[in-house]
């Protein structure tokens, strides 16, 4: 049945109004949905009285038109007959009456109609079940795409890969970083990503707000010169290779980019660049009063209609806490909606990869925004085996003695006594400042070596076996934290320092 029919529907008895009131309206299902044969016939006979196509239907050419009263139809109707010389149609009213109390489509129905499907099962999966699946599916692992980069310029040598005709992001990249001879067995991949999504968040300017807590910059320039796809393109390629997310971006802003609904009670305006904006806002927020209210109307109204709130003017105190929710969402979301629209198109790019964020949108949440939990001496401690001598040896009575002041150094960092992070010591290890969502290949190993005599040889790592290196038998603790501040500090490439 063709979308444009109708049926003769019967409308709730209003409570001032002593008579029923009939309307003609659209519906947007199809016959064969209704499971009366009667009811479906009933319509087929309606449809051939207005001459209406049930079989051909053109969706190309409906109009959907505002409900008119069903006497108003019947004399429109009449006149049109009469002027083709045609005899009306003797239609009787009940035959195509239809009772709400015994329509078949409930609530239920109509809110399932009214919104798209959810499916929760996608709940269950981890993410690095997620990305592995996606992983399985979309990248070639067989084959390599050599990129070099420069480490002072990587968004320039990132975007330079990206003009290749030879290009392919599905393939196993394999960073060459200038004047650094490593091979790429993970450490330099790891490295290189995790400085292209520093370089994505502070450089290409797409970017606005708090550190951790981002929304997309309102710039006609960027879009026109594709910045914003060209950022979602990169964050995806580093992502579908096991590389860091942008972890940067407002968890409210995120939350309505995959479609779900967020309360904006606890949106933090400071977030926000424009003095005026966060000014208006805190006056929308206070306002707690009538004359508060009418004074914000009088000054505000238009301001606030602009954002797409036109019933301001009607609005009572009831009213102000929605209201202040929508001025949020009109900035933060819908304004750049062309921007997410680039950025989002630019990770698409990389085999639908955006749809799979907002199919598993709460599994990437700490990729995308500073959800994430931060390293701890535990958690930094369990992502280690330690390579002992065998028992009762005197190397391995160093080793003890070295280990033990690597963990006092561990506690020092926690407590924050030190200008070093667990993240700064990840990074020297791995390339990584974070576990990546898939996790290494691989657990870090921490072995040790020998002290020649006269000889100050600082602690070393290699970042593609995932190797921290320490000295034998550094009993003292400030010695112990100056060979860990000289390498840490003065650490630079890949292989051993």
């Amino acid at each position: 049945m063709d979308s444009g029919s109708f049926f003769l529907l019967k409308r709730r008895r209003p409570k001032k109004l002593e008579q029923e009131t009939y309307w003609v309206a659209p519906i947007f299902i199809s016959v064969q949905r209704l499971q009366k044969p009667m009811t479906t016939q009933l319509v087929e006979k309606w449809c051939m009285c207005c001459n209406m196509d049930t079989e051909t239907p053109d969706h190309g050419r409906h109009n959907v038109q505002e409900p008119e009263v069903i006497s108003g139809l019947h004399e429109n109707h009449t006149a049109h007959s009469s002027r083709h010389g045609l005899q009306e149609p003797e239609v009787n009213r009940e035959e195509f009456y239809i009772d709400s109390a015994e329509s078949e489509v409930s609530d239920l129905d109509e809110a399932v109609l009214a919104s798209p499907e959810q499916n929760d099962s996608h709940d269950e999966m981890d993410l690095a079940t997620v990305l592995k699946d996606f992983q399985e599916t979309h990248l070639d692992t067989s084959n390599y795409c050599t990129v070099i980069a420069r480490r002072r310029k990587i968004l320039h040598s990132a975007c330079m890969a990206l003009s290749k005709s030879y290009f392919a992001w599905h393939k196993l990249p394999n960073i060459e970083f200038v004047g650094e001879m490593a091979d790429d067995y993970g450490g330099p991949r790891r490295e290189f990503f995790r400085l292209l999504m520093v370089e994505t968040q502070n450089s290409l300017g797409i970017f606005e707000g708090k550190p951790g807590s981002l929304l997309f910059s309102y710039s006609q320039q960027l879009l026109s010169s594709n910045k914003f796809y060209t950022a979602g393109k990169l964050i995806a390629w580093s992502i579908a290779h096991n590389g860091p997310g942008p972890r940067c971006i407002n968890r409210h802003l995120f939350c309505m980019m995959c479609g779900q609904k967020t309360s904006l009670d606890d949106f933090d305006v400071e977030v926000f660049m424009d003095e005026d904006i966060k000014q208006n806002i805190e006056k929308v927020s206070n306002c707690n009063t009538p004359e508060y209210l009418a004074d914000l109307k009088s000054h505000l109204g238009d301001w606030i209609a602009g954002c797409g709130i036109p019933d301001i003017y009607t609005a009572t105190l009831l009213d102000v806490k929605r209201i202040r929710g929508e001025i949020v969402s009109h900035f933060a979301f819908h304004r750049v909606a062309s921007m997410i629209q680039q950025f989002v198109a630019g990770m698409d790019s990389c085999g639908q990869f955006w749809q799979m964020v907002k199919r598993c949108w709460k599994q990437f949440l700490p990729v995308f925004t500073n959800a994430g939990n931060k390293l701890t001496r535990n958690s930094f401690q369990d992502l280690f085996t330690i390579g002992w001598s065998p028992a009762g040896s005197n190397r391995r009575e160093e080793e003890e003695a070295t280990m033990f002041q690597w963990e006092w150094w561990l506690m020092v960092i926690q407590e924050q006594e030190v200008d070093h992070t667990f993240e700064e010591l990840l990074v020297f290890i791995t390339g990584a400042d974070l576990l990546p969502p898939l996790g290494f290949p691989q657990s870090c190993n921490i072995d040790f070596y020998d002290q020649e005599p006269g000889m100050r040889r600082i602690p070393y790592a290699s970042t593609c076996s995932l190797s921290l290196y320490l000295p034998r038998g550094v009993a003292d603790e400030d010695q112990f934290k100056d060979l860990m501040n000289d390498a840490l500090k003065g650490s630079l490439g890949f292989g051993k320092v």
